[in-house]
């Protein structure tokens, strides 16, 4: 099976990698809901990423990987573009809707286009701008975000889908040859620090009862937990750096404003795990929406393969 992903060309690996690592997320991201209610944000981000340093460091000692970064700079710009998208989307989801949060989360794919276009002068062609036009637009059938009216809040998940964007072409234009482990690895510490910094301020500053009544996973300070807890933040660590590793090493591989596509793949595999472990059924609209992904990813690939075709 390595001989095999290893033979084949960079950017097919990259898109294998990258659907692998979103898949794998999709299944760890729904066990999140098992230990949402015992645990703050940020004391589960720190508790996670505990044990996922800890992974990463066996994981770097048994294949011989370096676990600290060689390219400080781009590693640090990458990792405070990546921490703060995921700081600003937990961060405004008391403020509007879950599903409105995750579509703004969800427009990264548009900004790699914009930014690959303006920072790095690529030449996009209208396949991958059609193809970016119809997953998004799947993904707005199945997060289905409301129509209550646009407010300042509504810009901070976009904000944090610009943030990711920007960290991933940072990955693959400037850490090509850096070790995926020390990337991951600086992700999990600064990501770890902003929870426990967090999750110590909520404690010595309380928030008031309504607020904490009203997002608990957001607000609570620290709390004590049990063996059943740290057991399934193993399965949930394991999870997330097993994805990221994969994710990070197929942003490496291959060029940001073909792979963010695949990154749709997200919503499929968080709908299957959830209705196989919740029973959360997705309507006609969703459905409509997860054929509108794959579709889009059924375009990237022609795009690509018709390019590499031109190049040939």
């Amino acid at each position: 099976m390595l001989t095999w992903l290893l033979s084949i060309p960079p950017a097919t690996r990259g898109a294998i990698l990258l659907v692998s690592g979103i898949s794998v997320f999709g299944f760890s991201d729904n066990l999140t809901l098992l230990v949402s209610d015992q645990v703050g944000v940020g004391q589960f981000h720190f508790s996670r990423s505990l044990i996922a340093v800890v992974m990463v460091a066996i994981l770097g000692r048994i294949f011989g990987m370096p676990v600290i970064p060689r390219y400080w700079k781009p590693v640090l710009a990458r990792t405070v573009f990546i921490v703060t998208s995921m700081l600003l989307y937990f961060g405004v989801l008391p403020m509007m809707p879950i599903a409105e949060a995750g579509a703004g989360l969800f427009t990264s794919p548009i900004f790699v286009l914009i930014f690959s276009s303006v920072f790095f002068r690529e030449r996009i062609g209208w396949r991958r701008i059609l193809a970016v036009m119809i997953g998004t637009s799947g993904v707005m059938l199945v997060l289905q975000p409301g129509g209550d009216g646009f407010t300042v809040f509504h810009l901070l998940p976009v904000l944090a889908g610009a943030c990711y964007a920007m960290g991933s072409l940072i990955t693959y234009r400037y850490l090509q040859d850096e070790s995926s482990l020390a990337i991951l690895m600086s992700f999990l510490v600064s990501i770890a620090l902003c929870g426990a910094l967090a999750t110590s301020v909520l404690t010595a500053f309380p928030v008031s009862p309504a607020l904490l009544a009203e997002a608990p996973f957001l607000f609570s300070a620290w709390q004590k937990v049990d063996g059943l807890f740290w057991m399934w933040m193993v399965a949930i660590a394991a999870g997330a750096s097993i994805a990221l590793s994969l994710m990070t090493r197929a942003y490496q591989l291959t060029q940001t404003s073909y792979a963010a596509i695949y990154e749709y793949a997200y919503v499929i595999s968080a709908g299957l795990f959830g209705w196989l472990f919740w029973g959360i059924v997705p309507g006609l609209v969703s459905a409509l929406g997860i054929a509108l992904i794959i579709f889009a990813g059924i375009v990237i690939v022609l795009a690509q393969q018709r390019q590499d075709e031109e190049a040939a």
